[in-house]
This record gives C-alpha cells, structure tokens and sequence, in this order.
C-alpha cells in the first residue's frame, strides 16, 4: 500500500490516452485525482488483501471413490510428509483379524482397508499433545462425511505448505486423527452396513456381549482410542439434518426425554460454537438444529457416541459391556475393558443432510470456506465445524510485548511501564495474568523455560514457584478470539498494562497465568450424579489433572492454571532490596474477583477494536504512528494534486496549440432536403461560428 509517483504519472498517462480530444482539464484532473485517492487508501494491495485468500482455486467439490480417496491420502503424504501419516487399521492392529480371515471383504477389486491419517507436525509431537478425531462414514451409503475429512486433510496440507499462520499453529500443537472411510466396505460397496451389521450399534454400550465388536469398522474405533485421549469426535452421518451430543442410550432416559449428562454444559456451549461455525441456511435459520441425541435423532443401543464419551468412566460389565464376538475369528474380550479415565471424549453427531447422498452441486465450492454465506454448501460448512473443534482442543494464549517492554539488556526500575497484548486462542473465555517469576526460583540454569522441569515438576514445586511470582496484572471473563481464516473481527485482543513493582531485584520470567473455559464446570442435573467427565473440560477446571491412555504412552497431564512465557530472557529488576522477591503483601498467584482490576499500577485495557495486533509488532496507544501515517497521505495527495493539475495545463496547452486562428465561417451546404424546404420558405438559422 505505497505510494507511487511513477505509478500516478502512468495511471494519468493512461487516463489522457483513453480520454476523447474534447475532454477538458478538469476531466483529467479528475481521473487523476481518482487514481491518486485509489493508491493512497490502499490501491492495488488493499484489493488483493481483501480478496479471498486462495489456498486451494476456487474448484467444486466432488465426491471421491474408495480408490480415489486411497489414492488421495497417498499422494497427500507425498506432499506433506513432515505432516500426514497414514495408516491401515488391519496391519496397525493384528487383533482386528485372524490370520484366516485376511481377506475378510472386497472393496472395489481388492482387500478391503480401513485408513487411518494423523495431520500432526511429528517433530512437534510429544506424550501430551491434545487430539481429536473425526470419523467419515459409519454408514457407507452416507457419503458427505467422507469428502468433509478428506478436504479438511487438504486444507491442512496446503495450508501449513502456503504458511497460514492459524493453520500452522493447529498442525504444530494438535493431533488430528480422520478415519476417511470408517466403513470401508459399506463406503466402497455404497451400503449402509458392513457385510450386513450395522456399525453404529456394535459398540460396548448396553449391548449383548456377542453382539457387540462383530465389524472390522468397530474394532478399527476401539483399537484407535485404546492408544489415544481424544478430547473430541465429530462422527459424520446422514439421513436428517441435526448436531447433537449426549445423551443418545436408553438407560440415561426420563418421561420419554434425555437426561443431562454430567457434561451437559459444555456440550451445549462448545455446541453453539461449532453450530454458528456451520452458518445459516437460505432462510437465515440456524443450519443445524441443535439438542440432545435422544430428544432430536433417537436412542440406541450399540452406539459408537455413548461409547466414546463414557467408556472410560462409566460401570463395566453394564452399561459397559465386554464383547465376545465370533466374526472374524474372534475378539479378545480384554479389548474391551477400559482403564478408569481413559476414554472420555466430546463427541458430536452430525446428520448432515436428510438425504444421504445429495446431490454433488450441494458439496460447494473451496472458496466458500474463507467467507461464509446462507448459500454455502455442505463442505465448507462442515469444515468450519472441524477446524473449530481442532482449535478448542488446545486452549492457550497469544501475546505479543509492546514496543515499549524493556529489552534483554536493560535494567528495568521501579515504575517502568510493562505492557502486553494477549489473544485466547482454543478457548471460548479466558481470565489472565501477567505475572513476573524469580529466576531463582525456577530449577534451569538459564532461560525462562516453564516446562515441569522448570519447577521440578512436582504439583509442590510449582505452587512454590507460583508463590513467589509477582502479580502485575490481570483481565477477567474475556473473550477468545477465533480462527483468522473466517473470523477475522472475532480475534479479541486485550492490553494487559501495569508496571514494575518497588523493593524488588533481581532476574525475573515474565508470563501469562490463564484459565480457561471454567463456566464447563456448571452442573444442575447430572445423570449420573457425578462432576464433568470429559477430558477437554476436566483438563481446564481441575487443579491438576492426568489421565493415561489403555495402551501405549499418551497421557494428559494439565494444570488448571496454564502458563505462557512471554520471552525466553529474564528481565532484570534494580529497585532495590536483597534479591529477586515478592514485595510485601504480594503473596500467591490468584485472581482477584473483579470484572477488571487495578494491581498496585496495573491497568487492564481492550485494545482498539477492529485492530489486529497480534503477533505483529503492537501499536501502542497515543504511539506517533496513526499521525505520521495521516501526514504522508496528507503530503502524498497534495503532490498528486500538484502533479495532476500540472499534466491537466499541459494537455490543455497542447489542445490551445493544435485550435486553428479563427476565420470568418463559409456558407452552410445544405443538405437537398434542407435545401427544397427553404425554396418552400422555411426559415433556418444560420450555424453560429467560433464564439
């Protein structure tokens, strides 16, 4: 968005050969105005910046085949392979099969595969990142699903190729699991079983022991979450269009209605999220009515939802059953008892259209994902829904130090101004601190590292760590900002200001304190009377929580109050006093129950709305940089004007030359018309001459 004199001058070029000889100066003085005020408000740039980001071309989505999508995922591994892994559920889990049972189906000429894919940056990976998993088609002839996931892989692929900062930052710190085809016989065959059993009711839920884990679609689901912590699923199907999330068993049922499950307000609030994601349909009516699997759809036995939301926490052997089927050479029965707080998942059922299949101009078009409208179609709609639920997998904060914050190297004094501005990002409300730690009390020799091996990573070490921390400012019940890639006005920011407390020196960390989300905790009437189970709320409300996977080496390990370095260098306090310590009356980290609050000279404040911020350098307020920027347009139109009025007296000082001198006019030749009408005595006026 620069301002080009040459650029002008050719514009105005361009202008005065595309205007006809009799234009006058003040036409081109116009025409260069216009282009000058175009190129100062943006021009060009500002065009293309506000044109839809384009990761993909704008192309129409189309279904794929079984072996169109297992080519699909072959080739994306090819291009991103430091991202995508792929994996074949009967080769990954050899209990899913007896060795005389390999060749268990067929699927379009060949033996069918049930594909996994992990979207994660692996040299990023570790024990503890968040995960969650999105399942295609339990029922092969409901096939929207499918062609959802498998856009999403795309768009994560391109995406974290192109350098999309929001996308980068989902790959780098989640773990996104698709099952494409989750019934890959039912998908490749277009039917709504597996070789006759209904996927959807062969899970350990209130179902009879050799009636449940009978399909390879099943038992591909419980191997995967035995080795993972989904903290959520959306599971894609068809036949009606609704969102809906738990209870959907016959057992949590009162007066013919659902009851609440014990995380009944989470399910509705990130509910809500993931609904208005989804957008309006052309009657500007919500897209998906929204409710609980029992009141909207209707409940089952068998159900992979109940199954993945309570296998972890609820009774076994009833309502969790343990299987014995006979297919497939059999299942060993111990597949299906579960370690206490293993599986407990936010799970969302979505019936996507009330035809299975629709039609394939109902899918959309990719450019639909970057600006939602009522006329969307299926793809994008469902993709906003999954970004969403990756995004709030993760709860953190973005921050970004004002231009003011001290450098490495400067001693800060008493008073000093610290500044910051912080994004929630993964979370639907926020309550933050900006907090300065003694490097003292941290157990690295260097750095301001806040992993657990920082405070010794004990629940001990870090309250000790906590107590010594100096509170400097904190900003209450905010909201989070969201996902840049079409909610662009929702990226809340907020100014976290305060400053450097007296009696203290020393080396200090500088980072944010957060908690997140803590309304999930409310409860009215929990069935089972229980506190909040899930995962993805019991690791935002509780002081510390850990859960362990079935199998392998996954575990969630999450403190309530999560922590945020701001640099990587300490700053350095001279105001005194005998090494770094909290000043009097300082005491632990904790919030102060006020809307907004004021610690010592600590101000919290929005920052300006409309404003982006983040991660950018930050524009302070009442900084030089709004008038210097009004004075360099200022001084950029008037030269324009000077310019222009100088090209128009130039053009007209041309026309003037080319003017003939005037001579008196000849006589009119009258046409022969014109000519019998005057011999008839019609009266004509003579073409008046030069004025």
């Amino acid at each position: 968005r620069r301002f080009s004199v040459g650029g002008t001058l050719l514009i105005c070029a361009m202008g005065r050969r595309r205007l006809r000889p009799p234009a006058s100066g003040g036409s081109v003085r116009r025409y260069c105005a216009s282009a000058l005020l175009w190129l100062s408000v943006g021009g060009p740039a500002r065009a293309n910046a506000d044109a839809t980001p384009d990761l993909h071309g704008d192309r129409v989505y189309k279904y794929l085949s079984y072996s169109e999508t297992l080519k699909f995922f072959d080739d994306l591994k090819q291009r991103c392979p430091d991202i995508v892994d792929t994996w074949v559920a009967q080769e990954e889990f050899p209990g899913m099969l007896a060795p005389e049972a390999k060749d268990w189906a067929k699927c379009e000429g060949q033996t069918c595969k049930t594909l996994l894919v992990r979207i994660a940056n692996r040299k990023k990976l570790g024990r503890t990142t968040p995960e969650v998993f999105f399942s295609g088609a339990l029922h092969g002839d409901e096939r929207i699903g499918p062609i959802v996931v498998t856009e999403l892989a795309r768009f994560l692929c391109d995406g974290y190729l192109a350098g999309h900062e929001d996308v980068r930052r989902l790959v780098d710190g989640r773990s996104v699991w698709i099952a494409p085809m989750t019934n890959a016989e039912g998908f490749a065959h277009r039917h709504r079983e597996e070789k006759g059993m209904d996927p959807n009711r062969d899970f350990p839920y209130l179902q009879h022991p050799q009636r449940c884990m009978m399909t390879q679609t099943g038992r591909a689901v419980n191997e995967l979450f035995r080795r993972h912590l989904f903290q959520f699923m959306l599971t894609f199907h068809g036949g009606m269009r609704a969102l809906t999330y738990e209870w959907g068993s016959m057992n949590h049922m009162k007066n013919r209605k659902s009851t609440e499950s014990p995380d009944d307000h989470a399910f509705e609030a990130f509910g809500k999220l993931i609904q208005d994601a989804s957008g309006r349909d052309s009657n500007h009516h919500k897209f998906y009515p929204m409710g609980r699997i029992n009141d909207v759809v209707y409940p089952v036995d068998g159900g992979m939802e109940d199954w993945s939301y309570a296998a972890g926490w609820e009774a076994s052997p009833k309502p969790i059953n343990v299987c014995r089927p006979t297919t497939y050479g059999g299942y060993d029965p111990s597949r299906t008892q579960y370690k206490k707080g293993s599986i407990a998942c936010l799970v969302y059922l979505a019936e996507m259209d009330d035809m299975k299949t629709p039609p394939e101009s109902t899918l959309g078009r990719t450019k639909e994902l970057w600006k939602p409208s009522d006329t969307d179609g299926h793809v994008a709609r469902n993709m906003r829904m999954c970004l969403k639920m990756v995004e709030l997998a993760r709860p953190e904060v973005i921050s970004a130090p004002a231009a003011s914050w001290p450098s490495g190297s400067a001693v800060v004094k008493p008073g000093a101004a610290l500044k910051v501005q912080v994004r929630g990002f993964g979370c639907m409300t926020m309550r933050a601190m900006l907090i300065l730690i003694p490097r003292a009390s941290l157990s690295t020799s260097t750095g301001c590292s806040l992993e657990p091996e920082a405070w010794g990573g004990s629940d001990s070490g870090r309250a000790t760590m906590l107590a010594s921390a100096l509170k400097v400012a904190q900003l209450l019940d905010v909201q989070c900002g969201g996902l840049s890639i079409w909610e662009k006005a929702a990226a809340a920011e907020h100014q976290m200001a305060g400053a450097m407390p007296a009696g203290v020196s020393g080396e200090f960390c500088a980072a944010i304190a957060a908690e997140f989300d803590q309304d999930w905790a409310v409860q009215q009437h929990p069935d089972p009377g229980m506190g909040p189970q899930s995962h993805a709320v019991r690791s935002r409300i509780e002081e510390h929580y850990v859960a362990e996977a079935n199998d392998g080496e996954m575990r969630i390990d999450e403190f309530k109050m999560k922590l945020f370095p701001l640099s990587p260098t300490p700053l350095k306090a001279a105001g005194g006093g005998a090494g770094a310590s909290a000043g009097p009356g300082v005491g632990a980290v904790h919030f102060e129950p006020k809307t907004t609050s004021t610690v010592g000279a600590a101000a919290v404040a929005r920052a300006p709305a409309g404003k982006s911020q983040l991660p950018a350098r930050v524009s302070e307020v009442g900084s030089p940089v709004m008038p210097s920027m009004v004075l360099a347009v200022f001084t950029m139109l008037v030269a324009g004007l000077i310019i222009c009025n100088s090209v128009a007296w130039h053009r007209r000082c041309q026309a003037a030359a080319r003017r003939p001198r005037w001579s008196p006019p000849r006589p009119r030749q009258l046409p022969p018309e014109e000519s019998s009408s005057m011999e008839q005595g019609a009266v004509r006026a003579t073409p008046p001459g030069p004025a």
